[in-house]
């Protein structure tokens, strides 16, 4: 018995612990179980922020994956002369990269051909051997040596055998990058304008043509939308519908680069003499309005314009900056009491005094003592049109304005382009300036008479007076001929702007210039140019203060506008300097640089001496 209870009692014992660990497994269990559940939902609950939350995050990051969106690059229009010449063009240019491996005997091979290789590159790329060796530093594995270099020197760098056949480990690299190139340097560089960068590095065009159409010129680039398989093989669907690149547009203009050429050497050559600080000299064909040359100086090269000293150099100061141009204005007035019938051809004025008394003039109490004088403060007696054009008489001018209604003043300036807006196509055109009708006083017309307290361009100034050299008619001066793209070819045909005055009244005044040249009153014109049909008139103004009232002393703005030949003017050409040191009347200043334009020109433009 004592050996069953003690069986029984181990039995007992065995059926206890077989308990104890089913106990245990059912915990285990419950907490697997629990552990899945919490993985379940910690899964679940990520798939919601995945789908959900983020969801737009991750279709974001799958279509960068799977889905492209590719930029295609316009091609840049190309700008020409009248000849076709090509004036700014886009040209492949190339960065040049050198590479060396990693590996210690390839580098040790290239170190100790490194200065058949420095020599050779030095020559190609017209580098110093220090600028780079500089580049060339021990450590190196990839670097920049030079960059902007033409077709030809790459070129020229692909074929050099640098290390005979011992170039292993070592490579040059070629980025393709299209620059903006003028081939002419500085000719004709404040029309064009050039291509710059903003402050954010984007490509902006600036200044001239390509600043006022850089949209045109530069086109509008292209997409294309690729799909891909996981792959990476592009899948083709209905939905991909690329947007093809819009080419910029080419422009034709009207100046003749030979003309443009000899316009702006002798312009540069007369602002270096008289010592100016800025000339503007500008040709057109009075019968349609074509500018055949526009030039001013100093200039600068838009392949370098970054090299210009001052900022206001890039300026276009035909177009863009305004002043009184003085007695340039007289056939402008004489021709206005001539339309109106105020006076007749055979008008003469007595000036006794060699002034006009403005208070008798106005009635302005305020006025009271006060004169507009001569030039030289003399009176310079009986003068007919042509003699007033010839001295330059203000009195006299101012007379025959006051004859005029103040209103028909008025209306007659505007149609002459005087406070109206050209709108040549260059950027920064600006408007000229007059008084409304409403606050023009008779001080304002005496004023305006002889070129004071009047401000235009001296495009606006040659475009007013080309009406003489047109038979009353103004034509819109244009600079651009044509514009074409791959559609559509654009031809600019001359415009009638306005016809202030009739043929009459402008051949009374043509041939009223034509005179005041002959009697020897403008300078050089009735000398070195005696054997040409010339008809002309100078101005000389004075130069407003900047902020404050009055005019600088000592400083001027001297313009001279002439055309020829008189019966039939082919060209008519404005010349302007300002603040010369040289002498105080234009006579002296820019009448001799019109002078050297004119001979410099005629032949080319095939104008005829006298019989």
């Amino acid at each position: 018995m004592a050996s069953l209870n003690h069986l029984h009692s181990i039995n007992k014992r065995g059926k206890s612990k077989k308990n104890k660990n089913s106990e245990g497994k059912k915990s285990n269990i419950l907490l697997i179980g629990y552990c899945i559940t919490f993985l379940a939902g910690l899964i679940i609950f990520q798939c919601f922020r995945w789908q959900v939350i983020y969801a737009d995050k991750f279709v974001a990051l799958s279509k960068e994956q799977y889905n492209t969106n590719i930029t295609q690059k316009a091609q840049r229009g190309t700008i020409y002369a009248s000849d076709n010449t090509i004036l700014a063009v886009d040209q492949p240019t190339w960065n040049i990269y050198a590479t060396l491996s990693k590996d210690p005997e390839e580098r040790k091979l290239f170190f100790d051909n490194k200065d058949a290789f420095v020599a050779e590159v030095s020559g190609i790329l017209n580098m110093s051997k220090s600028e780079i060796e500089s580049k060339l530093t021990d450590d190196f594995v990839y670097t920049a040596l030079k960059k902007g270099v033409s077709t030809e020197k790459k070129k020229a760098l692909a074929k050099a055998k640098i290390f005979g056949e011992n170039t292993e480990g070592f490579g040059l690299y070629f980025e393709s990058e299209e620059k903006r190139i003028y081939p002419n340097g500085t000719l004709a560089s404040h029309i064009l304008g050039f291509l710059g960068q903003d402050e954010q590095g984007k490509t902006v065009g600036q200044y001239g043509i390509q600043g006022y159409y850089f949209g045109d010129i530069t086109g509008k680039e292209g997409y294309s939308y690729e799909e891909k398989d996981s792959s990476g093989n592009v899948i083709l669907t209905a939905e991909y519908q690329p947007i093809l690149p819009r080419e910029g547009k080419d422009f034709k203009l009207t100046i003749i680069p030979n003309i443009q050429s000899k316009v702006e050497q002798k312009l540069e050559e007369g602002v270096k003499h008289s010592r100016a600080k800025s000339g503007t000299a500008i040709v057109m064909d009075p019968h349609t309005g074509a500018i055949l040359a526009m030039a001013n100086y100093p200039t600068y090269d838009p392949n370098e314009y970054w090299r210009t000293s001052e900022p206001w150099i890039l300026k276009n100061r035909a177009v863009s900056d305004v002043y009184e141009y003085g007695s340039v204005q007289k056939p402008i007035t004489l021709s206005i009491a001539l339309e109106t019938e105020k006076i007749d051809a055979d008008f003469i004025c007595n000036d006794r005094t060699g002034y006009i008394d403005l208070y008798k003039a106005t009635g302005y109490e305020d006025l009271r003592g006060r004169k507009v004088y001569t030039w030289n403060r003399k009176a310079s007696g009986k003068l007919d049109i042509a003699g007033i054009f010839g001295k330059s008489n203000n009195p006299c001018t101012a007379t025959a304005a006051l004859k005029v209604d103040s209103q028909e003043f008025y209306s007659s300036l505007r149609e002459f382009g005087i406070g109206e807006f050209i709108g040549i196509g260059l950027q920064e055109e600006s408007n000229s300036f007059i008084k409304s009708f409403n606050d023009m006083t008779k001080l304002d017309i005496i004023m305006y008479s002889f070129g004071q307290g009047i401000v235009a361009t001296p495009l606006q100034v040659i475009s007013a007076l080309s009406t003489f050299a047109n038979e009353g008619e103004r034509m819109r001066p244009y600079i651009i001929s044509e514009i074409k793209d791959e559609k559509e070819t654009i031809q600019i045909q001359p415009q009638v702007l306005s016809t202030p005055i009739s043929k009459k009244t402008a051949n009374i005044v043509k041939y009223a210039l034509r005179k005041a040249v002959e009697e020897g009153s403008l300078g050089v014109f009735a000398t070195k140019l005696k054997d040409y049909d010339i008809g002309a008139k100078t101005g000389t103004a004075q130069i407003a203060k900047t902020n404050e009232l009055g005019y600088k002393e000592d400083y001027t703005n001297d313009t001279v506008v002439g055309f020829a030949p008189v019966d039939n003017p082919k060209i008519i050409m404005l010349v302007k300097l300002e603040e010369p040191q040289i002498g105080k009347y234009s006579t002296l200043t820019t009448s001799p640089i019109w002078q050297d334009i004119f001979l410099a020109i005629a032949d080319d433009l095939e104008i005829a001496k006298k019989n």
